[in-house]
């Protein structure tokens, strides 16, 4: 029986994370590129390596020839995992399923690997090239997908309500700072405090939007209405 097992595939965020903005988008296409660039280095395919960066781009032309086949495997393993997460975001399928035959149950056994997380155990044998073609093409299609998120950032970058959204979300950003996003027992205690939150933050707008146009404001009744509302 095959002893190749694949890794287990992070679970989703408790809360969505927004679309990536313009800078943003850049840092991952260019990481994206890098990963797929030391891919091509580390497993030198002749249809690939003329279209690879030169290496000199990725490891340092210091480091003696025999050493950079171990420098790319360690950039390989530190990035699998936050490319495995840009890529996720996009939507792009990242598993594969394996058929192979096995000689110890008589049958045929389909294995499903994750083709980042799994980089290092895809199986390879007999084609290596079929391994090496899935995970490009997965990396091909994410690319296209941020290409075409790099142009709509671009947009946004003067669209007021983004930014709006982006001063709602404030709260959930600082409680993940805080590390209270993750675990099972405070994720209702956060929801319910991001909820409280964005109470006051509507309030704080009605009022604001009525003072700037010139609405007569009965501030006792208000207050009263106010604490009913929060609670």
């Amino acid at each position: 029986m095959s002893d190749i097992k694949p890794n287990p595939v992070p679970g989703p965020p408790l809360f969505t994370r927004p679309a990536p903005g313009y800078f943003a988008t850049k840092r991952i296409l260019k990481r994206l590129s890098r990963f797929q660039n030391v891919i091509r280095h580390k497993e030198r395919w002749a249809t690939d390596i003329d279209i690879a960066c030169p290496i000199e781009e990725l490891v340092d032309p210091k480091i003696p020839m025999h050493e950079r086949f171990r420098v790319l495997n360690h950039e390989i393993r530190r990035t699998m995992q936050i490319v495995y997460w840009d890529i996720n975001y996009t939507g792009v399928p990242t598993g594969v399923i394996h058929k192979h035959w096995d000689i110890v149950e008589q049958k045929d056994i389909n294995q499903q690997f994750d083709v980042i997380i799994d980089y290092f155990r895809l199986p390879r044998d007999p084609n290596g090239a079929r391994a090496y073609e899935a995970v490009m093409s997965t990396l091909e299609q994410a690319i296209g997908v941020y290409e075409a998120r790099l142009r709509q950032a671009k947009r946004e970058m003067f669209n007021p309500i983004v930014w709006v959204a982006h001063l709602i979300r404030i709260p959930i950003t600082v409680m993940e700072r805080a590390g209270l996003v993750g675990h099972e027992k405070t994720n209702e205690i956060v929801i319910g405090a991001y909820a409280k939150i964005m109470k006051y933050v509507m309030l704080v707008i009605i009022v604001f939007v009525a003072i700037k146009l010139g609405v007569s404001i009965p501030w006792k009744d208000v207050v009263m209405r106010a604490l009913e509302f929060l609670k």
